[in-house]
């Protein structure tokens, strides 16, 4: 359809051109055979070199017209006068027609752009069907959870502080088994959470905060405070995970945000598919993770 508007307005500006060019003619020999009549009407020779090419037009006008005009008693030929009288009609016609013409080019051109932003729109929409196609073949979930367990009394020596921490990572282990389609693997003091199915996200982040807080509150009983450090990325499954997956959730927890759970613009990307969010990611700011990196928080609705 495009094509045919296109078509359409190169048709319209080449009649234009032909009507223009006619017009211009059309005046040229109504000011000649005008001027030509006059003079000759008078008596006078000023355009003589006329006579050849008005004798023309009035002999052609004479096979469709044989009547003279009277004035003052004499008859006279009128068949240039009623040329010029015709052309005049035509250069008016022809005025009127271009209007019209103009209006229906702007129409057409309001068509095309129609027709640009139609095809634009759907352009972009394939564009943005096969980014979500892209970030939605990542739909494996890596979560990196680090503890740290301080003393509450200033004066305490910390010699403990270590074997709380194992023991709040053993109750925190012991409730993610109830967890099903995860996978678990402890390093040091983080505990790494594997997950192949994106759609389940918000049940084991909120299960993962719920039990984080249940276990500092129970430790604040015995007043020792539970700091947690959390990480979640997303990845393909077909993606190198020792090397590009968990070097990045250790950046993260590095950046130290106490008790938030923290990601970076990929794992925004595919959360913002989900067609149920429970939680609410703003910007951190920008770090130095791989390059300068977007971090995201996670924070739940109310």
């Amino acid at each position: 359809m495009l094509k045919f508007y296109k078509i359409l307005i190169k048709l319209s500006e080449l009649l234009l051109n032909i009507m223009f060019v006619l017009q211009i003619g059309l005046m040229v020999t109504v000011f000649i055979t005008a001027a030509f009549w006059f003079f000759d009407l008078i008596g006078s020779s000023a355009f003589e070199f006329a006579r050849p090419f008005a004798e023309g037009i009035s002999d052609f006008v004479r096979l469709f017209y044989h009547e003279d005009i009277e004035i003052g008693g004499q008859y006279i030929d009128g068949s240039l006068l009623l040329f010029d009288i015709l052309a005049l009609v035509a250069v008016f016609l022809i005025t009127k027609s271009k209007f019209y013409i103009y209006r229906g080019i702007e129409c057409i051109e309001h068509l095309i752009r129609v027709c640009l932003n139609e095809y634009e729109e759907k352009f972009n929409q394939e564009l943005r069907q096969e980014a979500e196609d892209r970030i939605k073949q990542c739909n494996n979930v890596a979560l990196l959870v680090q503890f740290e367990v301080k003393n509450m009394y200033v004066d305490y020596e910390q010699v403990n502080a270590k074997e709380k921490e194992n023991e709040a990572f053993k109750i925190f282990y012991s409730a993610l088994k109830s967890l099903g389609g995860c996978k678990f693997a402890k390093t040091d003091d983080k505990m790494l959470i594997l997950m192949d199915n994106f759609s389940r996200v918000d049940n084991l982040l909120n299960f993962v905060e719920m039990t984080i807080d249940k276990i500092r509150a129970n430790m604040k009983k015995d007043k020792w405070a539970l700091i947690s450090y959390t990480a979640v990325e997303v990845y393909n499954q077909k993606s190198d995970f020792k090397s590009l997956v968990y070097p990045v959730l250790e950046k993260i927890i590095s950046l130290h945000h106490k008790n938030e759970i923290l990601c970076l613009g990929n794992f925004n990307l595919r959360y913002q598919l989900n067609s149920e969010q429970i939680y609410t990611l703003f910007l951190k700011g920008s770090y130095n993770i791989m390059d300068d990196c977007d971090v995201y928080g996670l924070v739940k609705k109310n």
